[in-house]
């Protein structure tokens, strides 16, 4: 039964749960966030009161969200709802974490308890990545915007069947094509990459070590762009 955003956001009733609030419609979330009714609100949450709001509002997110559409959705300033976020992610206590993708923000359950998750959740027989799915999805997390070729150029193998696993598990996506002959297509990781590894933003990927005496770094970005001297660059792959 699809019910109006205003139903569930503030409602009479004492609480509202993540499946009532993904029961919502069709309506974007820009549309929720903007229905009449909110821009009148007449108490301006402040100091605790909207870091409150802004967890209700976390909690009941379809998606990740970004700081605009939490401000409209609080009724304050976008840097009110920054400095709300500050003070959530302070406190460790929570069995959730402020998980940060691009531009936007969800929450996340806390890395500690991952296994209790998975046990709650019945993922212990899940499929795990390959090797090969590991090292593509690495080379991904540190390059991105990446194409297929340029993964292929660091691998040396060919990476189709890898790129579309990882695909259909949702941990890269489709952000870009390349400005180049082709267009070939870039990818990224996505927020379920983070919640895979437990990650609250690509900040808390590893630093690259040393591989054969060389900086990881270095010889990774070298890699990258000996793919742009391929002469099968353009052709082979292009588009894809």
């Amino acid at each position: 039964m699809n019910r109006r955003p205003t139903d569930v956001a503030y409602s009479d009733s004492p609480a509202t749960t993540r499946d009532e609030a993904g029961d919502i419609g069709d309506s974007s979330q820009d549309d929720r966030l903007t229905r009449p009714g909110l821009a009148g609100l007449e108490d301006r949450p402040t100091g605790s009161e909207l870091v409150a709001l802004v967890e209700a509002l976390l909690l009941v997110a379809p998606a990740p969200t970004t700081i605009e559409e939490l401000a409209r959705g609080a009724g304050v300033e976008p840097a009110e709802v920054v400095t709300a976020l500050s003070e959530l992610e302070a406190d460790t206590r929570r069995g959730w974490v402020i998980q940060w993708h691009q531009d936007t923000v969800q929450l996340a359950t806390a890395p500690r308890f991952s296994a209790h998750v998975r046990r709650f959740l019945r993922l212990d027989r899940e499929t795990r990545l390959s090797a090969a799915a590991l090292e593509t999805l690495a080379i991904i997390a540190y390059q991105q915007p990446v194409t297929r070729v340029e993964v292929e150029a660091v691998r040396g193998v060919d990476s189709s069947g890898v790129l579309a696993t990882l695909h259909g598990r949702g941990l890269i996506e489709v952000v870009g094509r390349l400005s180049t002959v082709g267009n070939p297509i870039q990818y990224g990781t996505t927020p379920d990459f983070l919640r895979h590894f437990g990650l609250r933003s690509l900040a808390d990927l590893p630093a690259l070590g040393r591989v054969d005496g060389r900086d990881a770094r270095t010889a990774l970005d070298a890699a990258v762009a000996s793919a742009a001297l391929l002469p099968d660059h353009a052709s082979k792959y292009s588009g894809r």
